[in-house]
């Protein structure tokens, strides 16, 4: 019995630990603060804008993640700034969500609506 108290403990501690350390990455994280539901409707692409600022002096590039009700787009930055990321991305779906791997606020800067082109 004292060798299963013994191997408890460890597997309690193992797990404490394990906990602590995704804590803080899961905090971390940038979410989209706002633009959830943008839709250009039917015939239109959208053009979304996604900024990321207060990332941290000079950090790495991140990818975008972007959910929208057409699928998933997993997006590299188009400009990166001291604290601040920015990504471009096109879709004709409604915008659902969004996150990066960067602390600080992720926002949708900017919106448009352009016609699709019928081939």
């Amino acid at each position: 019995m004292g060798r299963e108290v013994v191997s408890l403990r460890k597997l309690v501690i193992v797990a404490a630990l394990i906990v602590a350390l995704a804590v803080p990455v899961a905090a971390i994280a940038a979410t989209l603060q706002n633009g959830q539901n943008s839709t250009c409707g039917d015939g239109f692409v959208g053009s979304f804008h996604f900024v990321n600022n207060q990332t941290g002096k000079n950090a790495p590039p991140a990818t975008l993640t972007v959910i929208f009700t057409d699928g998933t787009q997993m997006v590299a930055p188009d400009k990166v700034n001291q604290s601040v990321q920015q990504w471009d991305v096109q879709s004709e779906g409604t915008l659902i969500t969004a996150s990066t791997n960067l602390p600080g606020n992720l926002v949708l800067s900017d919106f448009s609506c352009t016609p699709i082109k019928k081939k």
